[in-house]
């Protein structure tokens, strides 16, 4: 079993999650994974000692870590409601501007 982490202070928190949206929306990060991350790097807990705060088995956390399990959103908002969180639903990022812009064509 590996050794877990003391938890992060809230500055380095604030920076790691403005870090982890970034990675999610880019795609980079799964929400299991993003999950994980808070559960290990912010609280530093065991998947059994946090799924028990979250009212959730060990397993059921691990399974959702490991993005093989498919959470509802109920689970997932019991998982991230402990990090003062909820899951939402916002449109996609536009891609750049400059890209949609359509160039004029000198003649």
């Amino acid at each position: 079993m590996p050794k877990l982490k003391k938890p992060i202070s809230t500055e380095q928190r604030i920076i790691a999650r403005q870090e982890m949206f970034e990675l999610l929306d880019a795609g980079e990060l799964t929400i299991g994974q993003a999950i994980r991350r808070m559960r290990r790097e912010w609280t530093g807990l065991s998947q059994s000692r946090f799924g028990k705060i979250a009212g959730l088995s060990a397993n059921t956390i691990s399974a959702i870590e490991r993005d093989a399990n498919h959470a509802t959103a109920r689970t997932l908002n019991q998982i991230l409601g402990t990090f003062g969180m909820s899951l939402t639903i916002r449109p996609k990022a536009a891609p750049n501007a400059a890209q949609n812009t359509p160039t004029k064509r000198h003649q």
